[in-house]
């Protein structure tokens, strides 16, 4: 499992030659599917706001770069990791369970396995941050998630607590 900050910053690298092609700007998500549909990448002159690379071109995504073995730049739908962070957590019974601080992928970076979640500063010190696991996550919105009432990302004796 990774978090999806740390592949912001990454280089990508193409398998063909070898060259530079950018950076990860942003990860693109498909709520509804759970799955990564590709990253949007840093490149003076190359790439704009929606363009970047599918997630079916990029042929591993390591811990230190991204190869990739085509250069197909095309515009990514879905939803951006920067969009998500900061986004609310509800119960479904209205009850808040903090903010969206990263989106946690599996090691390929395929697809998406929960979120990490704060209650803010004090409760970062002095309990840490919490986990929501994918399959406690009723509503995928685009500005907040709504989980189940049974779920607390702080209660590391229950599913959807922790994923440390």
């Amino acid at each position: 499992m990774r978090r999806a900050r740390d592949i912001i910053g990454l280089p990508v690298l193409s398998l063909k030659s070898g060259d530079p092609i950018g950076w990860v700007q942003d990860v693109v998500f498909d709520p509804k599917d759970q799955k990564v549909n590709g990253m949007i990448l840093e490149n003076g002159h190359l790439f704009h706001s929606s363009k970047g690379l599918p997630r079916s071109a990029i042929d591993a995504a390591g811990k230190d770069a991204l190869i990739v073995k085509d250069n197909v730049v095309q515009d990514i739908m879905g939803i951006k990791w920067s969009e998500k962070v900061g986004n609310q957590v509800f119960t479904q019974g209205g009850e808040a369970r903090g903010t969206i601080q990263d989106v946690f992928l599996d090691d390929s970076a395929d697809r998406i396995v929960g979120f990490e979640v704060s209650d803010g500063l004090f409760s970062d010190v002095l309990q840490g941050r919490g986990a929501i696991l994918q399959e406690n996550v009723m509503v995928d919105g685009k500005d907040v998630l709504i989980v189940d009432d049974q779920v607390s990302p702080w209660d590391h004796g229950k599913e959807g607590g922790s994923l440390s």
